[in-house]
């Protein structure tokens, strides 16, 4: 009876271990963490995201002269990292206006499908996607200053000759959608009525979903938990 008693115990206690361990900060945690971190400050974006081998929340934090991206660990709350810029002369952001003509300009005309703010290598960013005939691109304007600061430019024959928004664009709509994350798998269903662009992602909250979007609108048609 005493062997039974201990065993049950140790089991307990690894359980408890082990629900320790799965359990994370919460994001309200995590933003007062980094402001305390850094003396101060207004947090203008926060991530969950993997880095360093760990789950992070990834927290941008402006202040009176600089603006800060806080690593801070998802499961201790200890901060892992801090990345500082000043900030421009001007503390405001561009606007999605001002983003999209730098974008165009950028690469010679074309139409943007989507504009969102986002965060790339420590900078507050506009990324855009922008369609010509045939091409697409991804734009990383900086948020404050209008500087381009990445091109990626994709071939997309297929798609275009259709009347389909691109791969590109379905999986940046899908993406926002459900606040963030990153793209599992994204495959043109042209089985379905209408036919739509199928997006399996997992979303900044850990959940894994299959957002469907409209191949010719880019209107979301269903999002579907656990794909």
């Amino acid at each position: 009876m005493k062997k039974s008693l201990s065993l049950a115990l140790v089991t307990l206690l690894f359980g408890s271990v082990l629900a320790g361990a799965s359990a994370l900060i919460t994001k309200l945690q995590a933003e007062h963490d980094a402001v305390n971190a850094v003396g101060g400050g207004t947090v203008t974006l926060i991530l969950q995201e993997k880095e360093l081998g760990k789950i992070i929340w990834s927290v941008d934090v402006t202040g009176s002269t600089h603006e800060y991206e806080v690593w801070v660990d998802a499961h201790t709350g200890a901060i892992l990292q801090i990345l500082t810029q000043p900030l421009g002369p001007q503390a405001g952001f561009i606007t999605q206006k001002q983003a999209d003509a730098a974008a165009l300009k950028a690469v010679g005309g074309g139409t943007v499908i989507q504009s969102q703010r986002d965060q790339w290598k420590g900078y507050q960013i506009w990324d855009i996607a922008i369609t010509q005939p045939g091409f697409e691109y991804d734009v990383f304007v900086n948020a404050r200053t209008g500087a381009i600061l990445r091109v990626v430019k994709f071939i997309n024959m297929a798609a275009a000759a259709q009347g389909y928004i691109s791969k590109l664009a379905a999986e940046k709509i899908a993406l926002k959608a459900v606040g963030g994350g990153k793209v599992l798998l994204a495959v043109l269903d042209t089985t379905d009525n209408p036919v739509n662009w199928s997006v399996d992602l997992q979303a900044t909250n850990g959940k894994e979903y299959e957002v469907k979007v409209n191949a010719r609108t880019g209107k979301v048609i269903t999002i579907i938990i656990g794909g």
